[in-house]
C-alpha cells in the first residue's frame, strides 16, 4: 500500500472515521464544559462503575497500562470538573487558594507526561525483545492466544499477501519472516507494533523539559461573569509556545509507543484540544486536553474489540525509523527552545514561574485577559508584577483595583502581603 511519511495512505473509510472521532471528542468536551453535571455523571459515577468491566474485559486485550491510564484520567477529570464548579460557586475561596488549584492540575498533567516518559525509556531498553518477538512465529501466536479471541496479527501490514492457511503454523511463520525482513518489533504483552531506538530517549528528555516549563499555577481562574457565554477554567499562562511543544512531544511519544493508533490518538486527539484553545475557547487548553483524552482512554478500555485490533479503520504507521527520529528531534528541539525562552523570561523579569505568570507581554495572553477577565481578574493576575493592567493592554474599566477584588495569597506567606507595592485590592478583601 502507498504511504506518506508517517502513515499509509488510507481508504475513504479511514478518513471518514477520523472526522467522526475528531468531532466526537470536541463534542464531549464541550458538553462537559457547558453542563458541568455531565462530568460527574459520565466520568465520576460512570467511570468508577465501569472500572471492574474495564479491568476484566479490557485488560486482557489492551494490557494494564491503558487501564492505569483510565483510572488516572477518571480521577483527573473529576478533579478538573470540581475545580471549575468550586471556582464558579466560591470565587473568593477559589482565588485565595488558586495556587492549590494549580498544583492539583500540575500533578495531573505532570503524572501523565512522566508516565509516558517512563514508557518511552522502557521501550528503548526492551527494543530487542520486541524485535525478537516479531521474528518469532510462536511469540506472534501467543499474542493472539492471550487476547481473548481478538486477532492482533491478521490485518497487519506484515500479514498481507501471506498465502498459507490463516492462523496455521505456516501462516505465523510467514508473518514472522516479514517482521524480520522489515525489522519491525511487536510488544508481546499488548500486540502493538513498536520499533525502539535512541529516539525514545530524545522524546523522554523532551517530556521532562515540558514538565519543567509548566508555568502560572497561582493564576488560574474562572471566566468572569458576563465576559463569555460559557465560563471556563482559564490557565492564562498556558500559551502557544508551551502547547506547541507539548503537542510535538506527545505525538513523538505516541508514535514511538502506539504508532498504528496515532492517526486517531495524536492527530485527531491533539487537534481536538488545540484548535478550540486557539479559537473559541482561548486559555482553556487544559480543559479540552483533559476531557478529549478521558473520552479516548475510556473508549479504548471499554470497547477494545472495536478499537484495538487491526481493522478497516486502522491507518497503519510506516514503521520507518526516520519518521520516529524526525518526530523525536522536533519534540526535543521545540522543548529546548521553550526551556531557553522560559529561562530567559525568569532571568529578565525576576518572575516566579509557578506562583506567578511569565508571559504577560504575549498577544495571546492579552487576548485571553480581555475576553475572560473583568477588572477583578485583571488586577488579580497582575498584582505581583510592576506593570498595571493598563500598561499591559488588558483594557480594564477602571484605573484602580476594585475594593472587593481578589488578591494573591500563598500559604507560606504567614499573613504577610508580598504582592508588588502599588495600588491594589487590599488583602482584607480576601478575608
Amino acid at each position: 500500500m502507498s504511504s506518506l511519511f508517517l502513515w499509509e495512505i488510507g481508504t475513504p473509510t479511514v478518513y471518514a472515521i477520523w472526522l467522526v472521532v475528531f468531532l466526537a471528542q470536541i463534542l464531549v468536551a464541550e458538553i462537559n464544559r457547558r453542563w458541568n453535571w455531565t462530568i460527574f455523571a459520565m466520568w465520576t459515577i460512570g467511570g468508577i462503575a465501569l472500572m471492574p468491566y474495564a479491568a476484566i474485559h479490557g485488560t486482557p486485550m489492551v494490557g494494564w497500562f491503558p487501564f492505569g491510564k483510565y483510572v488516572i484520567m477518571v480521577a483527573t477529570a473529576t478533579m478538573t470538573g470540581t475545580l471549575l464548579v468550586i471556582g464558579k460557586k466560591y470565587p473568593q475561596k477559589a482565588h485565595k487558594y488558586a495556587i492549590w488549584f494549580g498544583v492539583a492540575l500540575w500533578i495531573g498533567l505532570a503524572v501523565n507526561i512522566m508516565e509516558a516518559n517512563i514508557r518511552d525509556v522502557t521501550i528503548f531498553f526492551q527494543a530487542d525483545t520486541y524485535y525478537a518477538c516479531g521474528a518469532d512465529w510462536q511469540c506472534l501466536k501467543s499474542i493472539n492466544a492471550s487476547h481473548q479471541g481478538i486477532d492482533m496479527i491478521n490485518g497487519l501490514p506484515q500479514a498481507r499477501d501471506v498465502v498459507a492457511p490463516l492462523h496455521s503454523n505456516e501462516w505465523y511463520q510467514a508473518v514472522a519472516a516479514n517482521f524480520k525482513r522489515d525489522h519491525v518489533g511487536i510488544d508481546p504483552a499488548t500486540g502493538f507494533r513498536t520499533i525502539g531506538g535512541y529516539w525514545n530517549l530524545l522524546t523522554a528528555l523532551a517530556g521532562v523539559l515540558n514538565i519543567i516549563t509548566i508555568t502560572g499555577l497561582g493564576k488560574i481562574f474562572i471566566t468572569a461573569k458576563g465576559k463569555a457565554k460559557v465560563r471556563g477554567l482559564i490557565w492564562v499562562d498556558m500559551v502557544w509556545p508551551w502547547v506547541l511543544a507539548y503537542d510535538l512531544w506527545n505525538h513523538a511519544f505516541l508514535y514511538n509507543a502506539l504508532a498504528d493508533y496515532t492517526w486517531y490518538c495524536t492527530l485527531a486527539l491533539l487537534l481536538a484540544c488545540t484548535i478550540p484553545a486557539f479559537t473559541w475557547a482561548k486559555g482553556q487548553w487544559i480543559w479540552f486536553r483533559c476531557f478529549t483524552l478521558m473520552f479516548w482512554i475510556a473508549a479504548n478500555n471499554l470497547l477494545p474489540e472495536f478499537l484495538v485490533p487491526p481493522t478497516a479503520m486502522t491507518n497503519f504507521a510506516t514503521m520507518n525509523p526516520v519518521a520516529n527520529i524526525v518526530c523525536a528531534w522536533a519534540a526535543l528541539i521545540s522543548n529546548v527552545a521553550l526551556f531557553v525562552y522560559w529561562l530567559y523570561k525568569i532571568i529578565t523579569t525576576h518572575r516566579n514561574p509557578l506562583t506567578n505568570c511569565l508571559y504577560f507581554e504575549m498577544k495571546e495572553f492579552r487576548t485571553i485577559m480581555k475576553e475572560h477577565g473583568d477588572d477583578k481578574e485583571k488586577y488579580f493576575v497582575t498584582d505581583m508584577i510592576p506593570q498595571t493592567p493598563q500598561e499591559l493592554g488588558f483594557e480594564p474599566d477602571s484605573q484602580t483595583p476594585p475594593k472587593d477584588g481578589y488578591v494573591s495569597w500563598m500559604p507560606w506567606w504567614k499573613g504577610e502581603d508580598r504582592r508588588y507595592p502599588k495600588d491594589r485590592t487590599p488583602m482584607k478583601a480576601q478575608s
